[in-house]
């Protein structure tokens, strides 16, 4: 076994595994005394253009990870501010997202390193490395995968973008070549040297705003990453955004199912779509129709989130055996016989009667996912006897009510309910709800408003109307809303709660205060007393009464492990002198699962401060 020199500018940089200096330039062989580098995992060249090294290496450990392993170090050997800037965001994410299946990094993993003799400075990456092949590679030697196994592997990608996403960042350069099938069975996914972090300035440069020249530098800097045939327009065009990162998966499953590269296959003329079912008849029509939902080429028209992807991929292999079976001959001749037959009900039994067979059976079919048969069966079951409309709207509510988790598919129920009794408030405000998670913001207002005409006393609708407002930091008529709520139910303790959050945003720490003990006094609720004493602490944190806030933060803590109220505990120990303590919250803070604005802010504070520790930049 060989070391190699990390020194770019070095004339012969393999070295023997056993002395401590290159022979031929002088500089350690051994990187902070726990680094050496084995091979070289790309050609070393003196290319101008090759910004990155990379090598396996094998690492001794360090006080936070003292397990010796083979890992790999990503060396950047020019100092480029936009290369310099990639590769600390790099570092970045890859310690602030979680999961087996990417790749670990540590604090102590990024440092800078100067060669003995030598002008450059290197900054210097470590990184754990999966052993495997990538799928790029795979697929050359196996050719495409069957439906089974795509339907596998695309869950295992989702589960790891879904941690991505829910940390706040999205990868941008998801590819065949940037996914590892390790000896276990299991994807991984590596390079996040271009990943972006979901932040207000990201969205302001994406949306253009702050101005024409801030709008052209987030451009130059978003579009800067671009693989063919991967990359979606938007993304191209520097507007990428988190489903972005679905387009690129879309792509990567039809290379998988074809085993053709996508420059070979042929599109639309009109649209532009990729035309590769030919290429894969293994894959059925519903999942073929998922991939290219995928691919549509508005983020909007593509699935919204790692959730709902996740839920519909639960359906699928239903839809799939569903396809089949309506496919058949055999089905096509059920079909015609049941309508028949409800034609006859219609005709020699009563009218309710025969309503309720229909209603019964459209219900059978929809809970087979058959739809269109079921909605047959509601329209005649409807023109016999009109009364249907209430019971088929009240099954489809209940439907949605079930599919919260998929709000796309949710979001369809609710519309159907509403087709058959366009006066039940609690499908308009539940609507209005679906609306609002998929950032559809007119529908959810009209909706909201739709459902007060229809029950104005109905505090959950201005409850929700109060969370849309507040996602949007429309905070005054969020807290309108709020008020709202409160005045028409003693129940109304989120809307209690969230106002006495809004209270210390805008600095009025009493009136959080009374809101939150207000609160307390009327619910039994754990997870409302948790967050009721959240805000108590918080506010009182504010008032620098920092003992009262640690006694509330720990009350709250208790109740349910709030990572909010971890990281304000946090702050609350250490004006108390209380650091050991502070450290461990801290440390919660930090890898407990929130997407809370508020939580981001305070995970990034102390981030800085811990950078500014344990890392020493080098001078510009």
């Amino acid at each position: 076994m060989s070391s190699y020199c990390i020194n770019p500018l070095c004339n012969h940089r393999q070295n023997p595994d056993d002395i401590e200096h290159c022979l031929s330039c002088g500089t350690s062989l051994l990187i902070n005394d726990r680094i050496r580098l084995v091979k070289p995992l790309r050609p070393l060249t003196d290319d101008p253009f090759n910004y990155f090294e990379v090598f396996e290496v094998d690492d001794a450990g360090t006080r936070w990870n003292p397990v010796r392993k083979q890992r790999v170090i990503k060396v950047l050997k020019w100092k480029s501010p936009k290369l310099v800037k990639l590769i600390e965001q790099e570092s970045l994410t890859l310690q602030l997202i979680q999961h087996p299946n990417i790749p670990e990094s540590t604090l102590d993993d990024f440092f800078t390193f100067v060669p003995k003799n030598s002008p450059l400075t290197l900054r210097c990456l470590v990184m754990d490395k999966f052993e495997g092949q990538n799928l790029e590679q795979w697929i050359e030697v196996n050719g495409k995968i069957s439906q089974s196994l795509a339907l596998e592997w695309l869950k295992q990608l989702v589960e790891i973008l879904d941690t991505v996403h829910r940390s706040n960042f999205f990868h941008r350069d998801i590819k065949p070549s940037n996914i590892v099938l390790q000896p276990s069975g299991q994807l991984a996914l590596v390079d996040f040297g271009t990943s972006r972090r979901v932040t207000d300035t990201y969205l302001a440069k994406v949306s253009g705003s702050g101005g024409t020249s801030a709008g052209r530098e987030g451009i130059y800097e978003i579009t800067s990453v671009i693989t063919p045939c991967y990359t979606p327009t938007e993304q191209i065009n520097g507007r990428a955004v988190p489903q972005s990162d679905f387009f690129s998966l879309g792509c990567t499953f039809v290379n998988l199912v074809t085993a053709t590269p996508l420059s070979n296959l042929l599109t639309e003329e009109k649209t532009g779509n990729l035309i590769w079912r030919k290429n894969a008849p293994q894959i059925d029509k519903p999942f073929a129709d998922f991939i290219d939902e995928l691919m549509a080429p508005l983020p909007g028209q593509r699935p919204q989130t790692t959730e709902v992807i996740l839920q519909r991929l639960e359906k699928l292999p239903q839809q799939i055996k569903n396809y089949r079976l309506t496919n058949s001959k055999v089905f096509k001749y059920s079909k015609y016989t049941l309508i028949i037959l409800g034609f006859v009900g219609g005709v020699f039994l009563s009218i309710p009667l025969a309503a309720n067979y229909l209603v019964t059976q459209g219900e059978k079919l929809e809970a087979a996912n058959n739809s269109q048969a079921a909605q047959d069966f509601f329209y005649w079951a409807v023109k016999i006897r009109p009364q249907s409309n209430r019971t088929i709207s009240s099954f489809y509510f209940d439907k949605g009510v079930r599919s919260t988790k998929d709000i796309g598919l949710a979001k369809k129920y609710y519309e159907l309910a509403i087709k058959y009794n366009n006066r039940d408030a609690d499908a308009y405000a539940n609507l209005a709800f679906v609306c609002q998670q998929l950032n559809q913001n007119d529908c959810a207002i009209k909706n909201y408003e739709t459902s007060f005409k229809l029950k104005p006393d109905n505090w959950e609708s201005h409850f929700g109307l109060a969370l849309f407002y507040d996602d949007r930091q429309m905070y005054d008529l969020a807290e309108k809303q709020y008020k709202l709520a409160i005045e028409m139910s003693r129940e109304a303790i989120p809307a209690i709660n969230n106002l006495s959050r809004l209270k210390i945003l805008d600095g009025k720490y009493n009136v959080a205060i009374a809101l939150a003990k207000s609160g307390l006094q009327k619910t039994e609720n754990i997870q409302l007393q948790s967050t009721l004493y959240k805000n108590l602490g918080w506010a009182k944190l504010e008032l620098k009464r920092y003992a009262e806030a640690k006694a509330d933060l720990e009350k709250s803590t208790k109740l349910d492990a709030r990572t909010d109220a971890y990281c304000l505990l946090a702050q609350a120990q250490e004006a108390l002198g209380e650091i050991n303590d502070a450290r461990l919250t801290w440390e919660i803070c930090l890898i407990a699962e929130s997407n809370q604005l508020e939580v981001q802010q305070w995970r990034l504070q102390i981030l800085k401060r811990l950078l500014g520790e344990f890392v020493t930049p080098s001078s510009p």
